[in-house]
C-alpha cells in the first residue's frame, strides 16, 4: 500500500509542480484544527499543533517549534525529516532556494493560507525566480480517502449571566471603533465572543465554522452570519431578534464580492482565497480581537471563580494519586488523566476539557507537549518528576494550570531546577511598571528566564498567552514572548509558565493564569493578579536559592489557598485532601 505521501507525490507530478507547500492551518486560521483538516498528521504522522510541509519529489520535511521538536522525532513516518524552526536551520522557502532549479513551481492551497502570509512568500519567491502557485483543490484532500465528516452538532448560547454583555453591547462597541462600512472576520473565537455563542466544530475549542460580515449603518450594525443553517437550529429566535441575518456557509464567496464599499478585514488571519475576492479591503488588526482580549467584570470575576473550583478539583486529583501509588495501585499517565477528567467533570459549570492533558512522568515531562497514549502511556511513580498541565471550560471561565510534583525524594538537580523556574515564575509575577510605558510581553519575557539563565538554563517556548473565556485556550493578541508586542493593560489576562526540560531525564513548568490590574498603592502603575488556586510543589524546593521575601510570597500564596479551600473540604468530609493539602500549604522557613 503506497504511503500518504507517494499518493501526494503523484498529484504533484499530474499537476505539473515541483513542490507543495503545506501550513497545519485551516480556512479560519485556527492553531487547533477539526479532525477534519488534520493533513499535517496525515501525510506525516506529526501530531503537534504548530508547523509546516514542504513535499518534493524526492524529499518530505517538517518544520516545527521548540516545543514539538521530541514528539516530532517520535511521532514522524519514517520518509519525513524534521527541520527545526531556529537559528541555523534552513527555513523552508530558504531551503527551497538552495536546492531547487530556477523556475520550479511550489503550489499551495490558498484556502489555508493567510492573505499576509502569501504576499510576503510569493514576493520572496519571485524574486528569486520561483512560483508559488495556488491550486483551486488542496491534493491532500483528493488522497485522504477517510477523512473524517465535520461536526454536526447545533451551536448554543453562552447566556448574557455568564457573557457580563449583550451580543448588542458588543457590536455597538465594535460599531463605534470602525470606520469602514463593513468588517469581515473569519476567526471563529472572534464569531463566538461577538455573539455570545458556542459550539463543539473543534475538540476542546468551544466555536464553530462560520465567517462574520458586519454592516454598519447610520444607526445600528447589520451582523451577516455565514454557517451551515442547520446548525442554528436551537438559537433561530435570539438570533432573529438581535437581527442577525444567516446565509449559509458557503455563500461567502459569492457576498463579499458584491460589497463595492470598504472591508475591513484582518490579512494575517483572514485567507488568501477570501481575501482575494474582496474588491476594496483595508487591511488592518481585528477590532474584536482587541476587544474580546479585555476582560470585562463578568470575566474577569469568573475567570477568578472557576479557578476557585478547578483548583480544588486538582488538589483533590493530586491528594487521591498521591495516595493510591503510596499503598501500592499502579496507574499510568493516560489512565490518571482519566480520573483527572472525570474530577472536572464533577464541577459546577463544567463544559468540558480545554485542552488534551498532558500528563507526563520523568523523561516524557520533557517532550513539551506529550501526548499520553493509552498503550504506550508510562506508569506514574514515586521515582521521577511528574508534570501535568491541564485545564477546564467552564461556562464563567478557561482554566490552563500547570504543576510538577515529586511523589518521592527528587534529586538536588531537580529541586534546584524546579527553584530556579518557580522564582522565573515569581519575578514575572511581582512585577510593577508605569503604565505609561506602554510595556508588552516582549519587554517582560526577560523576568521569567533570568534565574534559568544564571546558570546556562533556557526553554523553548513562550512564558505566557492569553486565554479565552469559555474560548479557546490559547488567545491573543497579548502574551509574553520576544514576538509579543501588544502593550497589556488592565483587563488582558496572560499565562505564567516558564519551564526546563532535560531531554531524557526530566521536565519541569509551572503555569499561573495572571491579569493586568492597576496597583492598589502605587498610583498610575500596572501589576499583576494571579488567579491560579494550586499549591506549589514544596518537595521540590531548594530552601537555600530562596531569599526572606520569596519564602514570604509562597507563604501568603498558599495561605490564600488553605483557608479558602479547607472549609469546603471540611464541609464535604474529604479528610484525604485536607491532610495533602495542610502539608502541601505549610509554612516555609
Amino acid at each position: 500500500m503506497s504511503s500518504p505521501v507517494s499518493l501526494l507525490r503523484h498529484k504533484l507530478r499530474e499537476l505539473g509542480v515541483q513542490a507543495f507547500f503545506l501550513p497545519h492551518n485551516d480556512p479560519h486560521n485556527n492553531e487547533y484544527l477539526a479532525s477534519h483538516d488534520m493533513r499535517m498528521p496525515f501525510l506525516s504522522g506529526f501530531h503537534g499543533s504548530s508547523g509546516h510541509i514542504l513535499v518534493t519529489d524526492d524529499m518530505a520535511f517538517l518544520w516545527t517549534d521548540g516545543r514539538y521538536w521530541l514528539a516530532a522525532e517520535k511521532q514522524l513516518y519514517p520518509e519525513w525529516t524534521m527541520m527545526k524552526l531556529t537559528e541555523g536551520v534552513p527555513k523552508y522557502f530558504e531551503w527551497v532556494e538552495k536546492n531547487m532549479a530556477e523556475g520550479s513551481i511550489i503550489a499551495y492551497d490558498p484556502m489555508i493560507i493567510t492573505a499576509d502570509g502569501l504576499r510576503m512568500r510569493k514576493e520572496y519567491f519571485e524574486k528569486k525566480g520561483f512560483v508559488f502557485k495556488g491550486l483551486d483543490c488542496n491534493p491532500v484532500n483528493e488522497i485522504w480517502e477517510d477523512r473524517p465528516p465535520l461536526c454536526p452538532d447545533p451551536i448554543f448560547r453562552h447566556e448574557d449571566q455568564y457573557a457580563g454583555k449583550t451580543m448588542k453591547e458588543k457590536l455597538d462597541e465594535v460599531g463605534s471603533k470602525l470606520k469602514e462600512k463593513y468588517l469581515l472576520t473569519n476567526a471563529l473565537d472572534e464569531i463566538a465572543w461577538v455573539l455570545n455563542l458556542r459550539g463543539n466544530d473543534i475538540d476542546f475549542n468551544p466555536v464553530f465554522f462560520s465567517y462574520l460580515v458586519l454592516e454598519k449603518t447610520d444607526s445600528n450594525i447589520i451582523p451577516h452570519f455565514f454557517i451551515s443553517k442547520n446548525k442554528t437550529i436551537n438559537v433561530s429566535e435570539y438570533l432573529e431578534s438581535n437581527g442577525v441575518i444567516v446565509h449559509e456557509y458557503g455563500e461567502i464567496f459569492t457576498y463579499i464580492q458584491t460589497l463595492t464599499d470598504e472591508v475591513r478585514v484582518d490579512g494575517s488571519k483572514c485567507s488568501a482565497a477570501l481575501y482575494e475576492k474582496i474588491s476594496k479591503p483595508i487591511n488592518k488588526s481585528s477590532i474584536i480581537s482587541e476587544l474580546k482580549a479585555i476582560k470585562n467584570p463578568r470575566e474577569i470575576q469568573g475567570f477568578r471563580d472557576s479557578h476557585v473550583r478547578d483548583g480544588l478539583a486538582l488538589c483533590k486529583y493530586f491528594a487521591w494519586l498521591e495516595n493510591e501509588l503510596k499503598i501500592g495501585n499502579v496507574w499510568t499517565e493516560y489512565t490518571a488523566a482519566d480520573v483527572l477528567t472525570n474530577f472536572r467533570k464533577q464541577v459546577t459549570l463544567n463544559m468540558g476539557l480545554s485542552f488534551g492533558t498532558i500528563s507526563s512522568v520523568g523523561a516524557n515531562a520533557a517532550i513539551i507537549h506529550y501526548k499520553p497514549e493509552k498503550d504506550t502511556a508510562s506508569n506514574i511513580t514515586n521515582k521521577s518528576v511528574y508534570l501535568l498541565d491541564s485545564g477546564g471550560h467552564y461556562l464563567d471561565g478557561t482554566i490552563d494550570t500547570t504543576r510538577t510534583v515529586h511523589f518521592g525524594t527528587p534529586t538536588d538537580w531537580e529541586k534546584e531546577c524546579y527553584t530556579r523556574v518557580l522564582l522565573g515564575n515569581f519575578d514575572l509575577e511581582r512585577m510593577i511598571w508605569p503604565n505609561s510605558w506602554s510595556i508588552s510581553g516582549a519587554e517582560l519575557d526577560i523576568m521569567a528566564r533570568r534565574r534559568l539563565w544564571e546558570v546556562g538554563l533556557e526553554y523553548n517556548h513562550g512564558t505566557g498567552h492569553g486565554v479565552g473565556y469559555y474560548l479557546n485556550v490559547h488567545e491573543g493578541p497579548q502574551g509574553i514572548s520576544r514576538g509579543r508586542k501588544a502593550e497589556l493593560v488592565v483587563g488582558m489576562n496572560v499565562t505564567n509558565e516558564p519551564g526546563y526540560y532535560e531531554a531524557g531525564n526530566f521536565g519541569i513548568r509551572i503555569e499561573n493564569v495572571m491579569f493586568v490590574q492597576n496597583h492598589a498603592e502605587i498610583k498610575g502603575s500596572y501589576c499583576f493578579e494571579n488567579v491560579t488556586m494550586v499549591p506549589y510543589e514544596i518537595n521540590l524546593i531548594k530552601n537555600d536559592l530562596l531569599v526572606d521575601s520569596d519564602k514570604a510570597f509562597i507563604n501568603k500564596y498558599h495561605e490564600k489557598i488553605r483557608n479558602t479551600f479547607k472549609p469546603m473540604l471540611e464541609e464535604q468530609g474529604d479528610a484525604l485532601t485536607l491532610a495533602w493539602l495542610e502539608r502541601k500549604t505549610s509554612l516555609i522557613e
